[in-house]
């Protein structure tokens, strides 16, 4: 079985969707025999690992737009125009290596955009598509949290139903062999566009590595307990709602909220942590290298996950990965990672002040309960391992979606 992906992110040095796009080859070598296409900023990271890793049964192509209309690269602007050229560029080399090596699935990983499918569908040989994610919306809950981001919501929602409503695109899900989707909302939004249900199949967008599952770190016996946050500090993540609910949790146990990372939003942070009296409970920690992240990861007791709208997130698998608990909301793909065995899921379809109060709630009593973070943790770094481990995922994934001929697999 040959299996062409299209990962316009691709480096195995690096995280989020450039992780997924290599991981996704890198596991499925071992089911069949895999080639990629990508671009030629990733070529050197994705040379030096074949080399260093003695990989010789991963073909790479490289593909690029004109210089000359790669406005992105000159202004560092229109990174999503840059993607949509790239994929309509591309169109032409996958349909000569299609007729040259003659593929039996054509993969698009990344980027992992459900309004841009591309040109490949176009050929005849099975277009897999996805995992994808973005038609979440922001829930009426939030919408406090996001007033200073409303228009910037209005537009997204009113592109996505642009971009998705042009029959070429219907028809480009129509000719799908499959359509992966990386959260409940986003499936249940393309299963509107095609008539056959049963290809749109709902699978997470990442994954974790064997060596991210090296044992869950000895936690620190020190008597305060963590609380970790880690990614980029803008509003859709909602550090803002996070610190209002510190404020509400009523413990004589001491603990700490680490947030690690930078962005736009963080002077706003550090004036309503001062503005509500816990700068003593929080530590803004900035952008921290990858090694040290890990470090950070295991002197940590409890992930915290706000975020108002996500696909997923990569510090998800991580921090489970690590034995972490993790407290989130029902939705987006955080839904579908974290259930009660290993962490607590905040209902949204309830008031802003109950879904405070339940938050709060639920932080309090990992706080104040070692035994049960410690089990909810253990079952956390076991869930990545039997489900989300990417050697597992892509097994799972070939014997249930593949082609069902074994006699053509490697």
């Amino acid at each position: 079985m040959k299996i062409l992906y299209l990962a316009f992110a691709c480096n195995p040095y690096a995280g989020s969707e450039a992780q997924c796009g290599w991981a996704w080859p890198m596991a499925m070598r071992e089911f069949a025999e895999v080639y990629v296409l990508t671009r030629s900023e990733n070529k050197d990271a994705v040379s030096k690992f074949l080399k260093e890793n003695n990989i010789t049964d991963i073909k790479v192509f490289y593909h690029d737009i004109p210089s000359f209309l790669n406005i992105y690269y000159k202004t560092g602007k229109l990174y999503h125009l840059y993607y949509l050229m790239w994929q309509k560029t591309a169109y032409k080399t996958i349909k000569k290596l299609s007729k040259e090596y003659n593929f039996d699935y054509i993969h698009h990983v990344t980027l992992g955009d459900f309004r841009s499918v591309g040109k490949a569908w176009k050929l005849k040989t099975k277009f897999i598509f996805g995992p994808v994610g973005g038609a979440q919306v922001t829930p009426k809950v939030f919408e406090n949290y996001v007033k200073n981001d409303i228009k910037t919501e209005r537009k997204r929602v009113l592109i996505n139903k642009i971009a998705t409503a042009f029959p070429s695109y219907k028809k480009a899900l129509a000719k799908s062999y499959l359509v992966l989707s990386a959260n409940k909302e986003t499936q249940d939004y393309l299963k509107k566009k095609v008539a056959d249900k049963s290809k749109c199949i709902l699978l997470t967008e990442n994954g974790v590595q064997s060596f991210q599952l090296n044992g869950i770190p000895e936690r620190d016996s020190n008597d305060t307990v963590t609380l970790l946050w880690s990614g980029r500090m803008v509003n859709k993540k909602g550090l803002a709602l996070l610190l209002d609910i510190l404020q509400g949790i009523d413990t004589t146990c001491p603990y700490r909220l680490m947030l690690v990372g930078d962005g736009p939003e963080m002077p706003a942070l550090k004036e309503q942590a001062k503005r509500l009296g816990i700068s003593d409970r929080v530590i803004f920690r900035g952008k921290v290298p990858y090694n040290e992240m890990q470090n950070i990861y295991n002197e940590s007791d409890i992930f915290v996950f706000p975020s108002l709208r996500e696909t997923t997130g990569t510090v998800l698998f991580e921090a489970m990965a690590k034995g972490l608990p993790v407290i989130t909301f029902n939705q987006n793909g955080a839904d579908m990672l974290v259930d009660e065995s290993c962490g607590r899921k905040v209902d949204i379809n309830q008031s802003i002040d109950d879904l405070k109060k339940e938050f709060a709630g639920y932080i309090k009593t990992l706080i104040e309960n070692k035994d049960l973070r410690i089990s909810l943790g253990r079952n956390a770094y076991e869930r990545m391992e039997s489900r989300y481990m990417w050697r597992n995922k892509c097994e799972s994934f070939y014997k249930q979606y593949l082609d069902k001929d074994r006699s053509v697999s490697k």
